[in-house]
């Protein structure tokens, strides 16, 4: 604790009389201006954060440094800080306290003061105090949201610890979203976050927020289809789900994934819904790639997929792209379409495929196999249908 707390406080050295430059150099500020208090608490600062760093207790004469600064510059914040520090790594709770609340005082954007307090009233049980220093800190430090997050996502696990986010998160939507984000990585905290969020899923003119898509995915992952597929129901403002393909347009809308198409582009080409209607692939065949992708939700039975290919090529061999679903989770492949050869004209792609009992969900994906004398390849695919039969 002592460490940290120490570490924290030789990282803020704020002066509006030195320079930043000098500020960010006491080493520098020392050799223009030697005599100057805030110089002189800057390289006492930097003096007691080596410590620190090393693990060791702050020298005498590091604190000696400090407090004949101190006495030049009645204003100076850093004193409270150091002693502070020192009195929290004696375990003088209150003394400390009152120290970095005096250092605060005179200086409320202070981040060392910021970060004492939160620390000091959360451990306390005082979390509604702890977590507004905090969220004005990340704010204040770059970087500061990434270092908070984790710490605010586990103590909203605590008993009686929405009401008190929920007030948080009202002023500071940066953090909530972060927050949520975090929480979202884990299915078992759906409850959790639904609870945070209180029903506000946004709505489908928006884009989708990173938390939704973390909770879309991890309970995908976990096998929670169905209750998945019901969240992005609600993200996406639709009255009921669609069965089969959605948007087999492959239009932009804002409704995300596993459930709407997830195309990608890298060193292999790219995929992007193409002018009019349908999807256009670039594929340049030197490597194997996952085009475009969607989690079906299939009842069992048999099932016809179609759609319109038009293909160009700089060879005459057949194409490297093919359509696949598999039952997703498994390895077990269904079907294996391949778009076949042919060059210019727009040509029907048709297969047909079995959904067995237990295969509860389905991955349906447009992959790139790489061909040892692989030519570059565009296809434009429109008119995708997917329709089961009658038994």
């Amino acid at each position: 604790m002592a460490v940290l707390a120490l570490v924290a406080a030789a990282q803020v050295v704020r002066s509006a009389i030195v320079q930043d430059t000098v500020a960010r150099r006491p080493d520098l500020a020392a050799m223009a201006w030697p005599s100057h208090p805030q110089v002189e608490l800057a390289l006492a600062m930097a003096e007691i954060g080596v410590a620190a760093g090393k693990g060791l207790v702050p020298g005498a004469a590091s604190l000696e440094r400090s407090e004949k600064a101190a006495a030049r510059a009645p204003l100076a914040v850093e004193p409270y800080l150091i002693e502070g520090a020192m009195a929290q790594s004696a375990g003088q709770a209150s003394r400390a306290e009152r120290l970095f609340s005096e250092a605060y005082r005179r200086d409320p954007r202070s981040t060392a003061a910021r970060f004492f307090l939160a620390q000091l009233t959360l451990v306390s049980g005082r979390p509604g105090e702890g977590l507004r220093h905090a969220s004005v800190l990340a704010r204040l430090v770059a970087g500061g949201p990434a270092a908070l997050v984790p710490a605010i996502a586990q103590y909203a696990k605590s008993p009686g610890a929405v009401p008190t986010l929920k007030r948080i998160f009202s002023g500071d939507r940066e953090l909530r979203e972060a927050v949520l984000a975090e929480l979202a990585r884990d299915a078992t905290n759906f409850d959790l976050v639904m609870a945070l969020v209180g029903g506000t899923l946004g709505d489908s003119q928006q884009s989708v927020a990173p938390w939704q898509a973390n909770l879309l995915h991890a309970l995908v992952e976990r096998g929670e289809v169905s209750r998945a597929h019901a969240l992005w129901s609600r993200i996406s403002g639709l009255r009921s789900a669609p069965q089969g393909i959605f948007n087999p347009g492959f239009a932009k809308l804002a409704a995300p994934a596993p459930f709407n198409w997830t195309l990608s582009g890298g060193d292999f080409g790219f995929a992007e819904p193409a002018a009019g209607g349908g999807l256009q692939v670039i594929y340049y065949g030197r490597a194997n790639a996952l085009f475009a992708n969607q989690t079906l939700l299939l009842a069992p039975g048999r099932y016809a997929i179609a759609m319109q290919a038009a293909r160009t090529s700089d060879g005459d061999g057949t194409s490297g792209l093919a359509w696949a679903v598999t039952c997703a989770g498994t390895s077990e492949t269904l079907l294996n379409l391949a778009i076949g050869g042919g060059k210019g004209v727009s040509r029907t792609i048709a297969g047909r495929f079995t959904v067995p009992a237990g295969c509860s969900s389905q991955a349906l994906r447009l992959i790139g196999t790489a061909q040892e004398y692989a030519p570059s390849e565009q296809v434009t695919i429109n008119d995708l249908k997917l329709v089961r039969e009658a038994s």
